[in-house]
């Protein structure tokens, strides 16, 4: 599988965000499958890139050339990069590249990428599974508003996600879901 991962450039605030997204990529990289990421090396991004490599796996590294230009990758990453001229373009490339996503927790960027798979999905444009990673409930306030929505009659089809509270259980979903033949 291709596995593309959201996550955030920054690695919040306590050791758990860390420690999930090392045991994502150790798992991605274990099953011997490629990691389709931000291209990052800092945060949540670069944790699940270095640990998806030391284990044995493979990456697709997709980041604009702005933040390229702004030194904000401190290394070239030893695996494939593909420097894009803007966000759209690298989110589409992403989108494109993963036979299915994990969603860690992050911060705008990362919530526009799981908002863009969702409307994907709802729409009918995609079909690929996406679980979010729910470490230490990060994701339970995007619960609460797309519940919301779906109250108001905003949201009418399956929000197209699921949880997972642990690496393990989100890997285990997404193999359930996207077997490997």
């Amino acid at each position: 599988m291709s596995i593309g991962v959201f996550g955030g450039f920054s690695a919040g605030e306590g050791e758990q965000y860390r420690t999930a997204a090392r045991e994502l990529g150790t798992l991605i990289g274990q099953g011997g499958h490629r990691l389709v990421y931000g291209g990052g090396r800092g945060g949540l991004m670069g944790e699940v890139a270095a640990a998806t490599l030391a284990a044995g796996g493979t990456a697709l590294g997709v980041i604009p050339e702005f933040l390229v230009a702004r030194d904000r990758i401190a290394h070239t990453p030893i695996h494939p990069v593909v420097h894009t001229p803007d966000l759209f373009e690298r989110k589409r490339i992403m989108i494109a590249e993963s036979d299915c996503f994990v969603a860690l927790p992050g911060g705008y960027g990362t919530l526009d990428e799981v908002l863009d798979v969702v409307a994907m999905r709802a729409l009918g444009v995609l079909s690929a599974p996406l679980v979010l990673l729910d470490i230490d409930g990060a994701w339970q306030g995007f619960l609460t508003v797309t519940g919301d929505l779906r109250s108001r009659g905003f949201i009418r089809r399956d929000p197209g996600f699921q949880l997972a509270d642990t690496a393990a259980a989100a890997f285990t979903h997404l193999a359930s879901l996207h077997p490997v033949s």
